[in-house]
This record gives C-alpha cells, sequence and structure tokens, in this order.
C-alpha cells in the first residue's frame, strides 16, 4: 500500500458555449478548446495563432539592454581584426550557445575562437585565471554565452587590461553587476524587452539577428535543443523559437546533429521537444559533466561525416558511463539521507562524488523526496556541487540572502552550483532550513499536480490525441496534460526492462485495449503485479511508434494503491470436502444436481443461489463462495457484476468436466456420421456402451456427438430407437446448441480451473465492479 507522490487537482471540464462554438469553428476536441480557454485563450483567432506561432512572436532584438553596443563592439572587433573569444558554458544550452555565436561570427568574417571552460577546473561563469590566459594569448574582445553575470572579478580584470567584455546571459542578475562593457540580457532592470524568459540560446541567437540583420533560420535547430534543455518556460518567444526549431531539426544537414541521432536510436523526422529532453540534451551535457563540452561544439559545426561520427560514438559512451554514475550516487545520497535527521532541505555530502552529475542526482532527490535537494562532493577542505529545486522554493533567493557561507554560487529559481567550505556545512543546512520556514515550504504537504480532466476510456481516441498534439512543444509553462482515467479494467500488469523496474499495464475494455507505462516504480512495482487489486493512476495521453505501427498509450504520471479492498481465497480442487461448506455466506451452485447433493451440508443460515438465475439480481453478501465451475464465462461475469462483496472464495468444482476431454475432432464426428447413417434403429440404451467401444470413443463424448447429431436433424429417436438421416442441407454442428455449450464450458475451465492464482485474481476482478 502507497499513496501518490503528488496531491491531484481536478480542473473544471464544463464546457460552455463558446468552447462548443470554438470547438466546431476549428474542428477541435472541446476538451483541447477547454485547455485552451483555461490559459487565457479566449477565441478562434488567439488560439489559431497559438497553435501556429509565425515571425511575429519574434521581438525585436535591439530591444534588449546593451544590444546595439554590444552589435557596435563587434563590428569594430571585426573590422579591425581583433580576436574575438567566445567564453561558452558547459551544458547544452551552452553548447549550442557558443556554437551559434561562434557560426554568426565565422560568417561575418570575425578572427573568432571558442573557449568553454572545464567544469572541475575552471567552475561555472568567467573565470580570472582562465581570463588571464586567454588574454597573454592574444585575445582583444570577450564574449560571453548563456554565462557571465556574475563574473565581476574577471571581467575587472579584463578592464584593466584594457580588453572589453560583452556578457550575454539569462540567468538571475546577482546585486552587482560585473562592469562589462555591455551586458545583453533579456530581463536587465529598466530594459524594455517584452520576454524575459529566454535561454542562454535564445539571448546569442537574438544577438546573432542584430548582428547578421536577418533571421538565420538554419540556426534555429541549435536554438531548439538549448530552449528545451535549460527548462525555460515554453511560451511566447520560446515557443515560436523551439517550433521553428524543431522543424530545423527534423531537417538539419549538420552532420554532427545526424550522427547523435543515429547513436540516441532516432529517426530524425519524429524530433520533437520530448526527444531534445530524454535523449539529445543528456547527451551533449554528458560531455561537460565527464570530459570537455568543447567537444560538443566541435560536434555541432564540423562538415566532415567520419569526425561527426566519431565524436557521437564517443558522446554515447560518456552519456552511458554517466547514466551508471547517476545510479550509483543516487542509491549512496539516499542512504545518506536515511541516515540524517530529517530537514526541509536535503543537503547531502560525500568525499570524491563525480562532481559532473551531482546535479542530476539532486534531481532524483527531488523526485524521491519531494523536498529542494544540495549534492556535494567534498575534497580536503571545500565542497562542489549542485541543487535542485520545487515549485515552490525560491532557490536562488534562498542562498543570494547567505552568499557570505559560500565561496561562490550563481543559478536560479530552480536550480544553482556552488562551492563551500567544509566546515560551513551545518550552519549552510541551518540557513536553508530557516529559508524554506519563511517560504512556507513547512506547510506544503504534497506538491500539487493538476489534471486537466477525467477522460472516460471510451474517449481516448486518434482524434483526441492528435489534437492535443497541436499544443505542442510542451515544457516548463506549457505542461503535457494529465489526465485521469475511469471506465477501464486492467486485463495484464507485468514488470519490464533490464532490471524489471518498468511497469507496464494493459487498460481498456473487451474490445479495446492500450498500454498503460510507469518507469522506475522500483518495489512499487512487485507489490502491484504480485496483487490483483486495480491501482488508481493519472498519466498523460501519447502514442507508440514501432515498426511504422502507431498506436495510442498512457505515460503513467502518478498512482496511488491500497492494495486488495476485499479478499480472493483461491480453494480450487477436484474433491469436496465437508470442511468446505462450514462458512456462513452465498454459496453458488452453476449446477442444480451439485446443490441438492450438498445442500444438507451448508450452514443453516447460508444463502443459495442456483443455476443460471444466480446472475439475474444485484446482491451484497460478506462471502461469496463460488462451489462449482461455470457452464461459461458470461455466467461467472454477470453474477460477479451484480454483488457487492468483501470475500470470494473460488472452489470451482469441475462437476461437468469437458476441459480434458476436450472437443471430438473431426475425423470423430465422420467415424460417428458414418455409422449412423449407415446403421438404422439402433437401441442407444442397451447398445451404447457396446457402441462406445467399437467406435474407440469415450462413453460420454459419445452421447455428446449423437446429441449433436440429434439437434441439426441427422439422427431421429423413435421409442429409445436411433436412426440416421441424410439432408441435403449444408449444416455447421457448431450451431448445434449442444456443441455451442460444450465450447463454452471448455472455454470457463481452461480460464477458471487451469490459470495461476495471480491470473485467476485478475480475472476475477476484471468483471466486478469496482472504481479503478
Amino acid at each position: 500500500m502507497f499513496e501518490a507522490q503528488y496531491a491531484w487537482r481536478f480542473s473544471s471540464t464544463d464546457f460552455g458555449d463558446d468552447v462548443k462554438e470554438i470547438s466546431e469553428k476549428m474542428n477541435l476536441n472541446p476538451l483541447v478548446v477547454q485547455l485552451l480557454t483555461s490559459e487565457g485563450f479566449k477565441s478562434a483567432d488567439q488560439i489559431k495563432h497559438f497553435l501556429s506561432p509565425d515571425v511575429t512572436d519574434l521581438n525585436d532584438p535591439f530591444l534588449m539592454h546593451d544590444m546595439q553596443k554590444a552589435v557596435e563592439r563587434i563590428q569594430k572587433a571585426i573590422v579591425h581584426g581583433q580576436q574575438i573569444v567566445v567564453y561558452g558554458d558547459y551544458d547544452a544550452d551552452g553548447i549550442t550557445s557558443t556554437t551559434l555565436i561562434y557560426e554568426a561570427l565565422e560568417q561575418l568574417g570575425a578572427k573568432v575562437k571558442y573557449y568553454i571552460p572545464d567544469r572541475f577546473k575552471d567552475g561555472y561563469g568567467p573565470n580570472k585565471s582562465v581570463y588571464k590566459q586567454l588574454i597573454k594569448d592574444g585575445t582583444e574582445l570577450i564574449l560571453t554565452v548563456d554565462n557571465g553575470v556574475s563574473g565581476f572579478d574577471a571581467v575587472q580584470y579584463a578592464n584593466t587590461h584594457n580588453v572589453d567584455v560583452i556578457i550575454t546571459d539569462h540567468h538571475e542578475l546577482p546585486q552587482k553587476l560585473p562592469e562589462a562593457y555591455a551586458i545583453v540580457h533579456p530581463r536587465y532592470p529598466g530594459q524594455n524587452y517584452p520576454f524575459g524568459q529566454l535561454a542562454g540560446v535564445g539571448v546569442a541567437f537574438k544577438l546573432a539577428c542584430a548582428l547578421l540583420d536577418e533571421l538565420p533560420s538554419e540556426m534555429l535547430d541549435l536554438v531548439a535543443i538549448g530552449t528545451v534543455a535549460d527548462l525555460v518556460p515554453l511560451v511566447a518567444e520560446n515557443r515560436a523559437l523551439v517550433t521553428f526549431g524543431l522543424n530545423m531539426l527534423q531537417n538539419t544537414q549538420r552532420p554532427g546533429l545526424e550522427a547523435l541521432f543515429k547513436v540516441a536510436g532516432l529517426t530524425q523526422s519524429m524530433i520533437n521537444e520530448e526527444n531534445i529532453g530524454f535523449a539529445i540534451a543528456p547527451r551533449l551535457n554528458s560531455l561537460g559533466r565527464l570530459k570537455t563540452a568543447s567537444l560538443g561544439v566541435k560536434l555541432l559545426t564540423t562538415l566532415d561525416n567520419k569526425i561527426a561520427q566519431e565524436i557521437a560514438q564517443e558522446v554515447q559512451q560518456l552519456n552511458q558511463k554517466r547514466q551508471r554514475l547517476v545510479e550509483m550516487t543516487t542509491i549512496e545520497a539516499l542512504d545518506i539521507l536515511e541516515k540524517q535527521d530529517k530537514h526541509l532541505v536535503n543537503v547531502v555530502c560525500k568525499r570524491d562524488w563525480h562532481e559532473g552529475i551531482l546535479g542530476i542526482v539532486a534531481s532524483h532527490l527531488v523526485q524521491k523526496t519531494g523536498r529542494p535537494s544540495i549534492v556535494l562532493s567534498a575534497s580536503a577542505k571545500e565542497a562542489k556541487g549542485s541543487g535542485r529545486s520545487v515549485e515552490k522554493f525560491q532557490m536562488f533567493k534562498a542562498l543570494d540572502n547567505h552568499k557570505e557561507l559560500m565561496q561562490n554560487f550563481g543559478g536560479h529559481h530552480m536550480a544553482c552550483g556552488l562551492t563551500i567550505s567544509l566546515d560551513k556545512l551545518d550552519e549552510f543546512q541551518n540557513a536553508l532550513d530557516q529559508e524554506a520556514q519563511k517560504q512556507d515550504l513547512d506547510k506544503v504537504e504534497k506538491p500539487s499536480l493538476q489534471i486537466a480532466a477525467e477522460l472516460s476510456f471510451n474517449d481516448i481516441d486518434e482524434k483526441l490525441i492528435n489534437d492535443l498534439k497541436l499544443l505542442a512543444p510542451y515544457g516548463n509553462g506549457n505542461s503535457k496534460p494529465i489526465f485521469a482515467f475511469t471506465d477501464y479494467k486492467i486485463y495484464e500488469a507485468k514488470l519490464i526492462g533490464k532490471k524489471r523496474d518498468h511497469l507496464k499495464l494493459s487498460i481498456g475494455q473487451k474490445d479495446k485495449k492500450i498500454d498503460a507505462l510507469a518507469f522506475s516504480v522500483g518495489e512499487k512495482g512487485k507489490a502491484i503485479v504480485s496483487d490483483s487489486t486495480p491501482l488508481k493512476f493519472v498519466g498523460q495521453l501519447s502514442q507508440n511508434v514501432w515498426n511504422g505501427r502507431v498506436k495510442p498509450q498512457i505515460l503513467i504520471s502518478d498512482f496511488a494503491y491500497h492494495g486488495q479492498a476485499f479478499s480472493l481465497i483461491d480453494k480450487r480442487t477436484k474433491k469436496l470436502q465437508k470442511t468446505m461448506f462450514t462458512n456462513n455466506g452465498t454459496y453458488v451452485f452453476f449446477n442444480e444436481k451439485l446443490y441438492h447433493q450438498l445442500q444438507d451440508y451448508l450452514p443453516v443460515s447460508a444463502r443459495t443461489l442456483i443455476g443460471e438465475n444466480c446472475a439475474m439480481d444485484k446482491f451484497e453478501t460478506t462471502n461469496l463462495i463460488l462451489v462449482d465451475c461455470p457452464p461459461s464465462l458470461s455466467l461467472l461475469a454477470a453474477l460477479l457484476e451484480k454483488v457487492s462483496v468483501t470475500k470470494i472464495t473460488m472452489i470451482f468444482y469441475p462437476y461437468q468436466s469437458a476441459y480434458l476431454e476436450g472437443m471430438p475432432t473431426r475425423h470423430d464426428f465422420a467415424k460417428v456420421y458414418r455409422f449412423v447413417m449407415s446403421h438404422q434403429k439402433i437401441d442407444i440404451k442397451k447398445k451404447l456402451p457396446q457402441l462406445a467401444t467399437y467406435l474407440k470413443l469415450k462413453k460420454d463424448l459419445l452421447i455428446f456427438m449423437l446429441q449433436v447429431f440429434f439437434e441439426v436433424g441427422f439422427v431421429k429417436m423413435d421409442n429409445g430407437l436411433m436412426t440416421g438421416y441424410i439432408t441435403d442441407q449444408v449444416i455447421d454442428l457448431k450451431e448445434a446448441p449442444t456443441y455451442h455449450s460444450r465450447q463454452q464450458l471448455i472455454e470457463a475451465e481452461s480460464v477458471l480451473l487451469t490459470s495461476r492464482t495471480e491470473e485467476l485474481k485478475r480475472w476475477v476482478l476484471q468483471h466486478m465492479t469496482v472504481e479503478n
């Protein structure tokens, strides 16, 4: 038993006349229109523009602070042949930002190089020692991308050596800004830029637009990767940039990207924002985490297919190594947290953890614990690491209020990077807990999860899924809708994956089933699979593409499991005993003859249901005892749908067993047919045993076949004498009621008598009226 990780908040789905009108006008599912109107898009024109962004969504780059000044200084450097160095960052946003500006400056004929800091030697952002070396090597203009606003000392050094620094950045602005030649930033105080949530690559792209005096559409593939990877809100200008960029990615001519798609197992034409987030960005990030991010720029800029393939293979290997390190470190971090006192903010530190993967580990701790988490790797006297937050905790603000405790730090609302002395860790932990209390984090029991709607299983179709795809690209600020589901049954639950830690459900109705997947469920998955009780879950509608086939699927976002609401007891047997009939409850006898044989053994207060009438009316009981095997699964299903019960005992005694004998073969039917057609007036009562022996058939099986022949008119009975009757009509034996009944009995016995206990319990529960 375990609760949902999130508190599910359900949105209203009352479709007003305006929703219905827009839905009909635009041929959109009303639910999709409702989702859009709830986000403030009130007219068909507004919705149409949201679904199809255009260049009007892109703002004038010169509205950004210091843009004109930056362009003029770069143009001056180009004219005078000054050495420009693009100083980037080691994550996917930084790699794409560096690549983009480097290519733009090359197009303009600039004398340009790039430098991406080493995460382990240089740290994040401007490094004074690196600036010294760059200047010593002849650099005359430093242009930062995706970093810079925290580099006061490094910029100051450059200024004293007559080297200008142009900063392009999007991170939170510190109280004290560097005295750079220009600071190009979408949220600079007092500036007029309309959209402040650009990624680093978005800011770099705006600079490229200003420098080139055009929209360099061929660079939008880089913009899409960096923007999605940096988790900035995919709204307004970002939505337009990513939409255009995805189109470029699907048609990119970059050998490096084509090679990267291949090692990631992606088809280029199907690249979307999810592929970037789960496949492309992690691979680019692995370079800066484990080696050097400069390889990423080389990969994205090379025109040599062979070089692209070699780098892509190295990227793949590094990514696999990164995955192993993350798994191992996460396990260790969780173990440390278990042994520590509980805090509002997790701070976990261990010597010699790999610094490159600490941010990912922090994200995993947030997912596991629901609390902001900072993960640090300790050396002799200090610790370096990364943090990830939850929506309700402003991490950068909390750190900025105690910056004196750290040697350096940077970041934003949801993430940070920092270096701190080991002797400050306890004080640091207390300070963060105080900040969490100030932000009322201690009053939040569970993070909330917005549920867009409750969908009947019958509402799920290709039209709805395709209409939902129009809302993409999904991401921060434009989350993929999450739904709750009703009117379904769980037909199968199993664990999949190399480690058997992913849960796969087959859910739906008899004529329509789809898969629902939950990833990394751990021990919870074993409990669900071993039990038969349906779990409650919410998830996203998606599509699975395999071997060219596209089918709907659900990606489970959260689930709750409360164990069995009632007991299912397997007491199946081939031999009945008196002790099986001592408990009070409702005894079900599908065969009336068996009831008459056993009625004296039943408790006086017991209730009995007999024959096909057992499924006539709804009823309640504490204990339902299914004594014998029903003649058909449909009869048992009808009974289960009518009962409200807390305990079911399944005996399923095979009173009329047909499963072992099975159905006679066509050869058997032909043999009996030839005999009855060549003999007349057979005394069937007296001669039946001899006849069964002569035909080499079991007596009961022969009786069954003769009954089928009688029902279809092949034989007639007159005073106990059987005579074959030839007819010119084409007759299908399967249409005989006796044949059909035997088929149903064999099917029932196959399911109810031979299934494993877990399978049998699941079948019973699937046919009961229970809430999913």
